[in-house]
């Protein structure tokens, strides 16, 4: 697995194959790691966080989640990196899981998002063991949150997928996974709005394409913002800021 960097972040190349070998060998083995799925946006937002630049350059994978990442490292480097969004390769978990025997528990989204989740993969992935699932809606990424952390404790997950947003599921992730049973602990952004089908995913040719920031544009005008940083300023850091 060869690591790159773009503005003081590290990328993995890796593959979705190569991902699960290494979550395999920590469920069997017990061992911990997180891993991060990084776009454009936790780039920008690094530069002005320390904290979450550091998780994200100390987790033991760190997917290149979007486009603008993957364009970044052909850039510097003169390579084609794997681009491995955070819900492809959570699905491929997913559609492993039963054989593996993992044990999934989902924590985030909004009222019932996880809980409708939970649901739909357990239709799509015959067999798979979702053995527990919790709104983000009120926890605190700031504070240890002990009856949050022995209710999942008590389902004995292997893998604990957080879909609190960045930095908030990062922050989570590394101030609570030394005291909660599981050995992955990945963050999914909104991964499971799209998986509950309350949101829309891009048509697999703009994904191709790189055009998911146009799709979410257009569908959830509110991101403007996010947008912006990731399709703007995220560049504009990369063309000029990386020079110096």
């Amino acid at each position: 697995m060869n690591i790159y960097n773009i503005l003081n972040v590290k990328i993995s190349d890796i593959s979705i194959k190569e991902s699960l070998d290494i979550i395999d060998n920590a469920v069997n083995t017990g061992k911990k790691i997180q891993i991060c799925t990084i776009n454009s946006e936790f780039v920008v937002a690094a530069q002005k966080n320390n904290m979450f630049k550091n998780i994200l350059n100390n987790s033991s994978i760190s997917t290149a989640d979007s486009a603008g990442v993957v364009w970044a490292i052909k850039r510097k480097y003169k390579k084609t990196i794997n681009r491995i969004p955070g819900i492809d390769l959570f699905l491929e978990i997913c559609r492993v899981a039963p054989k593996k025997n993992y044990r999934i528990f989902l924590l985030g989204g909004n009222k019932n998002v996880a809980l409708k989740t939970k649901k739909i993969l357990q239709k799509k992935y015959i067999g798979i063991h979702i053995v527990g699932s919790i709104d983000g809606i009120l926890i605190d990424a700031s504070k240890k949150d002990n009856e949050l952390v022995a209710t999942i404790n008590r389902a004995n997950p292997d893998i604990i997928a957080v879909a609190l947003g960045a930095p908030k599921q990062e922050l989570w992730i590394s101030k609570n996974m030394s005291v909660l049973k599981g050995n992955i602990f990945i963050g999914l952004g909104g991964s499971f709005d799209y998986i509950a089908g309350i949101l829309p995913r891009a048509p697999k040719f703009m994904r191709r394409l790189g055009l998911e920031w146009l799709f979410r544009l257009i569908t959830q005008p509110q991101r403007i913002k996010r947008i912006f940083n990731a399709v703007v300023i995220f560049p504009l850091f990369v063309l000029f800021k990386s020079s110096r």
